[in-house]
């Protein structure tokens, strides 16, 4: 149990003294990046869907 303990002592240590940490701006803007391209990247899958879906539906309403 007290490697355990050692163990997450050292990890905040380190992230408190090695790591680099962007700027508050820098990822602000980088999250509206990421949001962006991800509804971006939604609505993109979706009108395939429904392309795909439209088109399959026309197929098989011409066997009925």
């Amino acid at each position: 149990m007290n490697k355990f303990i050692q163990y997450i002592k050292d990890s905040f240590e380190e992230l408190n003294t090695n790591m680099t940490w962007s700027s508050r701006e820098e990822a602000q803007k980088s999250t509206v990046v990421v949001a962006a391209f991800t509804i971006v990247f939604a609505l993109a899958v979706a009108s395939i869907d429904k392309f795909f879906h439209t088109g399959l539906d026309w197929f098989f309403n011409q066997f009925n």
